[in-house]
């Protein structure tokens, strides 16, 4: 029998420690319509969905598990969202945007970008505030209320991914020009910079604008303490290559919840980077793999739910986590 070296051993038990988290199967499923879902969001809470597919948008109740108005005739939706305190929702198809009220499904504004493809919206946990960034390096800051519209041009390159404070006064924005940057949204101005070997994907914002994630396109996976603007943690992972579709902080900022591309609902731990618990979604007969698109945590914080390119809805008791 071949003897294992004693720092052989060690860098096993680092390893196997390394990849110690909580998986568990999902308590609860269901499924909202049929067929791809090109779009979609859950609220705060996880109570509604909003799922855009070929020709139509949908606002579902995950509690009652029925449509919360009959279906809004729009195709070609690819980027969807619902303010947190779940008041409106807003629908884009890359050329305009449009806000609905959640309640009844009314119309309440539509603005078209012009000339400017929208790589993404993030919008206020008020639903007051949209915050728009285009492909050609310009962000848009649309005030609902009074119809105001805002350009700022704070990038050379495609601006990639965008995030807002909660209150809505504070945004961060990522871009291919390598440069993540928090600014104020009343005036455009910069409050922060940070550049990256590479473009950046995605960014993520706690409510208070005091933590943020950034992913470039390589190997970035960098939380920043923005009260001391300094980088903290990063990502602990073996993967080269790691892409989000969502990714929140949760439990007082203490984790970061994320949506895969592959089918990984994963939450991390922010202090460290260290991966705490990981969950596969559910996959249709048929497909090699599911996408997941959103991602939410309960009123109660004992429950994650993730949404699918499916429209399957699933959560996962993290009880143990707590």
């Amino acid at each position: 029998m071949k003897k294992i070296s004693a720092t052989a051993l060690s860098l096993l038990l680092t390893g196997c420690l390394f990849d110690s988290h909580f998986e568990t199967p999902a308590s609860a499923q269901k499924k909202h319509g049929s067929g791809l879902v090109q779009s979609s969001d859950l609220s705060q809470n996880g109570a509604l969905s909003v799922i855009a597919r070929q020709d139509e948008v949908c606002l579902w109740s995950n509690i009652s598990d029925k449509k919360v108005f009959p279906c809004i005739a729009e195709g070609n939706i690819e980027l969807t969202g619902i303010a947190d305190n779940a008041s409106v929702f807003y629908i884009s198809n890359r050329l305009s945007v449009s806000l609905f009220s959640a309640k009844s499904g009314k119309l309440l504004g539509a603005w078209t970008s012009g000339e400017n493809i929208i790589r993404d919206i993030a919008i206020s946990s008020d639903g007051e505030t949209l915050l728009l960034g285009y492909r050609s390096g310009i962000t848009e800051v649309i005030h609902v209320r009074s119809n105001r519209r805002a350009q700022h041009t704070l990038h050379d390159l495609d601006v990639n991914t965008v995030a807002l404070s909660a209150d809505g006064r504070t945004a961060m924005t990522g871009s291919s020009d390598k440069f993540v940057k928090l600014w104020d949204v009343q005036t455009g101005k910069e409050l922060q910079s940070y550049k990256f070997s590479t473009r950046v994907n995605h960014v993520s914002l706690n409510a208070d604008a005091t933590m943020a994630f950034v992913l470039d396109s390589v190997n970035a996976r960098q939380f920043i303490d923005l009260k001391s603007q300094e980088l903290s943690s990063s990502l602990s992972t073996y993967s080269n290559f790691i892409e989000f579709n969502q990714s929140a902080f949760i439990n007082n900022d203490q984790w970061l919840l994320t949506a895969s591309p592959n089918q990984k609902v994963q939450i991390w731990r922010v202090a460290d980077g260290d991966l705490i618990a990981k969950f596969m979604a559910n996959k249709v007969d048929g497909r090699d793999r599911a996408s997941v698109l959103s991602i939410a945590m309960d009123e109660s914080r004992q429950i994650v739910i993730s949404e699918t390119n499916d429209g399957v809805v699933e959560t996962w008791p993290i009880k143990p986590l707590l």
